[in-house]
């Protein structure tokens, strides 16, 4: 048998307290005070909004609002993606050093349960791109990774009972997002396990295998515990200052004079910026790209504002970036310069 994990199945069903608890849980894994743990989960009715993307951007706030959705932001990358009781989640917590895989191998790796669990029903999965699982060219699983320093955390998101309808209400993807896909929606785009199968699936009986699963597959050995008092406090406090707030959640409504977009690899990189002669006064980098350094975008944003267009490129080749995604910024870069010199 391999090393023992913690199986985390705490029922906490409020998306703001899911994500606290998350957090505190990569941080003291770090801190060597958490075990390794695979934390399955559902919540209730949310939009969980990638850590880059714009929350008025992408999604109906009005809507979700008026029926009682809730909207979170992760700390992970990717895109904004609707949940209810009728999808789980799990996120799996353990030391880098314990899978010394790089990241577009993990999200293999760890995609292999869901491979598995959607076997056990008939139905065929095929990993593809760099983190989904797709089933006739409809997605049914996602992925997401974060650093903590030395703790990991690979997320994934499984589709069971999915309210389709409002699904595609709550999520208002930009038109890139469907530019080399055969879909042209979110509704298009998705699937569940049950609508494969055709008929209703118990959820938590699907979470039950995707464990077992997962226990085999990723030769470790599952042993059911709980929150421990130090995550529980540092999850409140997190909750209370953090993921309970709007200016997390929901972040500022500011325009920018030039916004402008570009796939790569790690997905859809958008650029916003003020830009007064040769200077850019401010700059605001989103996107739901797939990176795990949580903080590297904050870090050139806060570069990018208040330097000389002429210095830009030379402050992202220095970036610890994918080298897709640092092209298609020297390549928005560009674009911006080409737009700032076009009276308005």
């Amino acid at each position: 048998m391999g090393p023992e994990w913690r199986l985390l199945c705490d029922g906490i069903t409020d998306p703001h307290h899911h994500f606290a608890v998350e957090e505190a849980l990569a941080r003291l894994l770090d801190e060597g005070h958490s075990p390794p743990t695979l934390r399955m989960r559902q919540v209730r009715r949310a939009v969980f909004v990638g850590v880059h993307q714009d929350t008025w951007a992408e999604v109906d706030v009005d809507f979700c609002r008026a029926n009682d959705i809730q909207i979170v932001r992760r700390a992970n990358g990717g895109g904004a993606v609707y949940h209810d009781v009728g999808s789980f989640c799990y996120s799996a917590f353990f030391s880098r050093a314990l899978f010394p895989q790089d990241d577009a191998e993990l999200y293999r790796f760890f995609a292999g349960p869901a491979i598995q669990t959607c076997a056990d029903y008939g139905v065929v999965a095929c990993f593809q791109g760099r983190n989904d699982l797709l089933v006739r060219e409809r997605k049914i699983y996602g992925s997401a990774q974060m650093a903590w320093y030395e703790a990991f955390v690979q997320s994934g998101t499984f589709l069971v009972n999915i309210d389709f309808e409002v699904m595609s209400r709550a999520l208002t993807p930009p038109a890139l997002k469907f530019a080399d896909k055969p879909a042209r929606s979110v509704q298009d785009r998705v699937t569940s396990l049950s609508q494969e199968v055709g008929r209703a699936l118990d959820t938590t009986a699907v979470m039950a295998r995707f464990a077992d699963h997962a226990e085999s597959m990723w030769a470790i050995r599952l042993a059911p515990g709980d929150l421990t008092a130090e995550e529980q406090d540092l999850a409140h406090e997190l909750l209370d200052v953090k993921y309970g707030t709007d200016e997390w959640n929901l972040g500022s409504r500011r325009t920018y004079r030039l916004t402008l977009a570009q796939r790569t690899e790690e997905g859809i990189l958008s650029l916003s910026a003020d830009v007064d002669g040769d200077r850019i006064d401010q700059v605001r980098l989103g996107g739901d790209v797939l990176l795990s350094d949580r903080n590297v975008l904050d870090r050139l944003e806060k570069m990018l504002s208040g330097c000389d267009r002429i210095q830009a490129p030379a402050i992202v080749r220095a970036a610890s970036l994918p080298v897709s995604t640092r092209e298609a910024l020297l390549r928005l870069l560009e674009k911006l310069g080409e737009e700032a010199e076009v009276p308005r």
